[in-house]
């Protein structure tokens, strides 16, 4: 039975996602702040298995970026699964919850029927990796970037860059596919499953927070290139060059 960690203050709606997954078959484990939510995270690496965590973000005591970005740093649940809530609108606390490692963001209010299909998408996800294995063993050196599967790391220059679970998934799907468009749909597939409940624009704040750690600048692309209303493809050298010589600038996120 998959193991959920749902951590809000709002004692009615820790109720009512409690219900609507416990009904979908999952365990559910809860936390009303921050603090209890690593000490809860904490009992959880020591005694078993965690697939999935629901955050709301405006927690007291310890905000649920705090609590992401601590996720995140933990070698045994480093990986999971991070559904992030917020009833918050700033696009700036969306950023910021996603570049620290968030795999999907939901707004509040929120119907039953969406927060079950984002949570199994993510979940499907899971599985998917799971049964497929870990991911191929491979290194990836294009000159200035190296991609290291092996280590599970990007390094640009000599100097290790850190991304999240999602975003070096992102990136060694396209450095695999090197000088191949990847529409958005297909790439939406392989992060997210065959459900189509996922918001767009979470995409584009993945791929945005992964250029920007990549060092991108928005008007020249030193790696991604975004091909408006197609999906992106990752340059090697060679085309970089021949697009450069040919004065046809890559557009950006």
């Amino acid at each position: 039975m998959p193991v959920v960690l749902i951590v809000d203050d709002e004692e009615d709606l820790l109720l009512l996602c409690r219900n609507l997954l416990t009904r979908e078959g999952f365990r559910v484990v809860t936390a009303r702040d921050g603090e209890e939510a690593v000490w809860v995270l904490r009992r959880i690496m020591g005694q078993g298995t965690l697939d999935l965590v629901i955050l709301d973000i405006m927690l007291p005591l310890r905000d649920g970026v705090e609590v992401v970005r601590f996720i995140r740093s933990q070698k045994n649940i480093g990986k999971v699964p991070i559904l992030a809530l917020s009833a918050v609108s700033d696009a700036d606390w969306k950023i910021r919850t996603i570049e620290e490692g968030a795999d999907d963001f939901l707004a509040k209010l929120f119907s039953s029927r969406e927060l079950v299909a984002r949570v199994h998408a993510l979940a499907r996800r899971v599985e998917k990796e799971r049964d497929s294995g870990p991911m191929p063993k491979a290194r990836y050196d294009l000159g200035d970037l190296v991609v290291d599967t092996y280590r599970y790391e990007t390094r640009i220059d000599g100097r290790e860059i850190r991304l999240t679970p999602i975003e070096f998934r992102i990136l060694v799907y396209l450095v695999s596919h090197e000088d191949v468009v990847i529409r958005r749909e297909e790439l939406m597939k392989v992060l997210w499953g065959e459900s189509w409940e996922v918001d767009e624009h979470n995409l584009n704040v993945h791929i945005w927070a992964l250029r920007r750690k990549l060092g991108e600048k928005s008007d020249s692309p030193r790696f991604i290139e975004t091909l408006r209303g197609t999906g992106y493809r990752f340059r090697s050298s060679a085309l970089a060059r021949m697009q450069e010589g040919a004065g046809k600038p890559a557009s950006s996120v």
